[in-house]
């Protein structure tokens, strides 16, 4: 079966290198995506995001990529958010209140309650399945509440939603391409999940 092509929105992200290689080790073939059009050769699409999420969502919108991504997530292609590209897929954010966020997510990004901030470094995310595994974060802001919410995360007593999914959209507060093979194992079921994806389409 053929590697799926998975598109990472070049938004100015500084992660977006990792996140190629970790989706290459995946099994993945991976393009840098900046026009709407070359999203029509891809299985499914990343947003990246160690950035100002104000900073990639007016980036999105200079690109003209917001119409072209939403109409994408509407037909179904798979999307997966990380950290501020995660933060994009929900209503709003306190760190860039005048930002256009996706709305994808319910929910709202807020300020970190924690003494210590940034929250930096491995913690325990939490599934409603009962799973547990640790993973890299580098954030001080995330979303607090989701009826999307699979995965929560605590930090000094409270807890934030660190995984989130709806349909064919998901989401991850923390790094995948830093999380060991919690990560890669993430990042191997995405591929997968293009993989299938791209699978039906052609069929």
């Amino acid at each position: 079966m053929s590697e799926p092509s998975i598109g990472i929105l070049d938004l100015g992200a500084a992660n977006r290198a990792n996140v190629a290689s970790g989706l290459e080790r995946s099994g993945a073939r991976v393009a840098f995506v900046c026009t709407p059009r070359a999203f029509q050769e891809c299985a499914a699409l990343v947003i990246p995001g160690v950035a100002n999420l104000g900073y990639i969502a007016a980036e999105l919108d200079r690109l003209t990529l917001r119409e072209p991504l939403l109409h994408a997530v509407e037909r179904g292609m798979p999307l997966l958010g990380i950290c501020a590209g995660y933060q994009l897929l929900f209503e709003g954010s306190d760190e860039a209140p005048e930002a256009r966020a996706l709305g994808l997510f319910d929910g709202r990004v807020r300020a970190l309650a924690a003494a210590r901030l940034p929250h930096m470094g491995w913690n325990l995310v939490e599934g409603g399945d009962g799973v547990r595994d640790w993973a890299y974060f580098a954030h001080g802001f995330a979303p607090v509440a989701s009826t999307c919410a699979i995965a929560t995360t605590e930090l000094d007593g409270h807890r934030f939603v660190s995984v989130a999914r709806k349909g064919n959209t998901v989401g991850t507060q923390f790094h995948p391409e830093r999380s060991g093979t919690y990560g890669r194992a993430f990042l191997d079921a995405f591929v997968a999940f293009a993989r299938e994806a791209a699978c039906s389409q052609s069929a």
